[in-house]
């Protein structure tokens, strides 16, 4: 699963009609034993399946079948999510995830969509180079899942020291060569990055070679710097760079939802473009009025999926926040709008 899949299938979620018969939600975090797992899904449904009669009682079983199904053979992944519904419009789709998910069931007349808006906020996609003194190696790290490509690799010189060349004439040649190679790594990052839409761009290997490509970098690229990791970059140790580069890219999201709540409080306390507040947020969304949304995850579970919902609906950005009392002091939800609005704005409360 990939950032683009991912928001295909949030939007088509979003924009599943209601009907009468129920939506079974059901996350996974594969990484738990199946037998636990079939233990937790059957502990839910035992008092879930007590809120439907009749007809949607007959759907929501079948519907919970449909999941217990795939669960008794999942693909290798980290996380999953699986919809299921049954009645006069059946569907079943379930989705797989190279990172992990909570464990967590439900059973709406809707689907349960921000747990998936949460992943594709929080682990997004990158640009991880790691470089050392013989090759430049690039990855594409979207929603976990890594695709590499070889950058660029040092031709080597040493040998022809001494055979064809004086050492000076091996050492300007050799500087020479420097400079190319960083040219090339830059050369391609850049194409990548502006192909892709790529946001992001973290550096790790070898200290003084990851100097070297930052300084080399155009300005608007070092701008999209999120990060650096300075250590060995053997073949050995790139697994491990990878999984360091992914945890420093969520605490590197985090702090960028952080500043999105402290851009929200400042428009509000100027009477600019935003809201807050579930009621003014949700209206903002409707109309299509919103830039940005910013959603607290502590709200409650019927709350967040209307406001992300709403946003799916007309491509309004999303930004989850974790432990922001500013945020959750003041509704746990805002947006940054397009225009402004005719309705007076509260100020944001602090205390």
């Amino acid at each position: 699963m990939n950032y683009q899949k991912l928001k295909k299938h949030i939007i088509a979620l979003a924009s599943l009609p209601e009907d009468h018969s129920p939506v079974v939600s059901a996350y996974f975090d594969l990484r738990t034993p199946r037998g636990q797992l079939e233990r937790d899904l059957e502990g839910w449904a035992e008092l879930a399946r007590h809120s439907f009669r009749g007809d949607e009682r007959t759907d929501f079983e079948d519907a919970l079948e449909e999941v217990f199904d795939w669960l008794a053979a999942p693909p290798p992944a980290r996380g999953a999510a699986v919809f299921s519904r049954w009645g006069e419009y059946p569907f079943c789709l379930p989705l797989t995830f190279n990172v992990p998910l909570d464990t967590g069931f439900h059973a709406r007349h809707l689907p349960v969509i921000y747990p998936l808006v949460e992943l594709k906020d929080r682990f997004n996609r990158f640009v991880l180079v790691v470089t050392n003194s013989e090759a430049a190696r690039i990855f594409e790290i979207n929603l976990g899942e890594v695709s590499e490509t070889l950058l660029a690799e040092r031709p080597e010189l040493r040998k022809r020291l001494g055979r064809e060349w004086t050492r000076e004439h091996y050492q300007n040649h050799r500087r020479h060569r420097d400079a190319q190679f960083v040219k090339e790594k830059v050369g391609v990052i850049e194409r990548l990055m502006a192909k892709r839409g790529h946001n992001s761009l973290l550096l790790a290997g070898e200290p003084r070679f990851v100097k070297r490509l930052r300084e080399a970098l155009p300005k608007h690229l070092q701008a999209r710097i999120a990060g650096e990791i300075r250590t060995g970059a053997t073949e050995a140790q790139v697994p491990a760079v990878i999984e360091q580069a992914i945890q420093s890219f969520i605490e590197q999201e985090s702090r960028e939802s952080l500043d999105a709540v402290r851009l929200l409080d400042q428009a509000v306390r100027r009477g600019g473009l935003a809201v807050v507040g579930l009621q003014p947020t949700l209206e903002a969304l409707t109309a299509g009025q919103a830039d940005l949304l910013v959603l607290s995850r502590c709200l409650p579970d019927s709350d967040r999926e209307s406001l992300v919902r709403a946003a799916t609906r007309h491509d309004t950005r999303i930004e989850t926040v974790h432990d922001c009392e500013l945020l959750e002091r003041n509704g746990g939800a805002g947006a940054l709008l397009r225009y402004l609005s005719p309705i007076p704005i509260p100020q944001m409360q602090k205390t």
